[in-house]
């Protein structure tokens, strides 16, 4: 079954911004489960990703390095761009789209961790991890930080609009706090961890 943790709602937000038929791109595929939801959505999905499964909307391949596959209505990033090389693959990115193109990126900002976070986390955190602000950056240390591809992708691509998110309870898998997490970052006594970013190219 695919794991649908990271792209669970953002699918909704793509299959609302781009019209029926849109030939749309994921980057960072993996297991291709959001393609096969857009597909399912009505959108002419396809999947690029080093490590992608062998299918026939899936192409095993670094976006940067993808060769002639057209230009797509949306392009799509779910927690891919923090661990790739933004100067080759958000230029990628831009040649892709076609005039007044979409782009939709799910990222974490991992900067934004600190000690309500880590209190929070440790106390409903059932696994063993260390979720202390040390460990924490030690592990996140070498991602890019939101600033950073922020400022990329507004170097690229015109910023529609940019929307704090929930993040620990979906990375530890207790779907059932979300909604509590939501209410502390409302209230400020949580950091929003998550970031949705949705752009076009002019």
């Amino acid at each position: 079954m695919a794991d649908d943790r990271w792209w669970r709602d953002f699918d909704a937000v793509i299959l609302a911004g781009v019209a029926a038929g849109s030939r749309v791109l994921d980057i960072g595929c993996g297991d291709g489960g959001l393609v096969a939801r857009l597909a399912a959505g009505g959108l002419d999905a396809v999947g690029v990703d080093p490590r992608a499964p062998v299918h026939p909307r899936l192409i095993r391949e670094a976006v940067e390095e993808v060769g002639p596959i057209g230009q797509f209505d949306a392009v799509c990033a779910v927690m891919a761009l923090h661990h790739t090389r933004l100067e080759a693959v958000v230029p990628a990115i831009a040649r892709l789209l076609r005039p007044n193109g979409r782009l939709f990126v799910h990222e974490l900002a991992w900067e934004a961790y600190d000690d309500r976070a880590a209190s929070w986390l440790a106390a409903h955190d059932p696994s063993d991890a260390d979720d202390s602000v040390t460990a924490w950056r030690l592990e996140h240390a070498d991602l890019h930080t939101s600033a950073a591809i922020r400022t990329t992708l507004t170097d690229a691509f015109q910023l529609d609009s940019e929307t704090e998110r929930p993040y620990l309870a979906r990375m530890r898998g207790i779907d059932e706090l979300e909604h509590a997490e939501q209410a502390l970052i409302a209230a400020g006594a949580l950091p929003a961890i998550g970031r949705w970013y949705l752009a076009h190219i002019g």
